[in-house]
């Protein structure tokens, strides 16, 4: 998947800003896509330039004019292009995984203070993912729309990969422990 065609599929749904495509991301996209608002501005300028997209300039008191973006018909086609080609499976790039690579460089103990650190961070994004359903996943999947159900089934993944996430660095922690207790 590309950052294109994410933003064809929020921009699908309803013509929008780049700062409401970046919204989007942050609070809709963020458990299985990630972009800066810097990254999103860049490749929304790119899409126009294809003819993915068109935006209209809306004038704003005392403010620069903001563009609303909409889809065109090429930009149709290329998301139904895409949607049609299976999948790749990610590769997901991970810092902390470059340091329990080279582990034995820093030390049993100085992972183990990163992997705590590392730890609250996806404490903090399992309790908002799990907020996120909470708040607007209440009703059974069988009775959301289709389009809402599509949306839970990613969150359901990024609130399983944290959990899973959390089970390994509470094993890893354990085992690191051991480690350092060798010497």
């Amino acid at each position: 998947m590309s950052l294109r065609h994410l933003i064809l599929a929020v921009v699908s749904q309803s013509p929008s800003t780049g700062y409401e495509i970046a919204q989007e991301f942050d609070t809709v996209a963020s458990f299985f896509w990630r972009a800066s608002h810097q990254q999103i501005y860049r490749e929304l300028a790119a899409m126009a330039d294809a003819g993915f997209v068109r935006f209209k300039a809306v004038p704003q008191d005392g403010k620069p004019d903001k563009k609303v973006y909409s889809v065109t018909a090429k930009g149709r086609r290329e998301f139904a292009n895409w949607f049609a080609q299976p999948s790749l499976t990610p590769r997901p790039s991970d810092p902390l995984m470059i340091k329990f690579f080279a582990g034995e460089l820093g030390g049993a103990e100085r992972l183990r203070e990163q992997l705590k650190i590392a730890r609250g961070d996806h404490d903090k994004y399992l309790l908002m993912l799990q907020g996120i359903e909470k708040e607007h996943y209440s009703e059974p999947l069988d009775q959301m729309p289709t389009w809402k159900a599509c949306i839970y089934l990613s969150l359901r993944l990024g609130i399983a990969r944290e959990r899973a996430w959390l089970e390994w660095a509470a094993f890893s922690d354990k085992a690191l422990l051991e480690i350092g207790q060798r010497g």
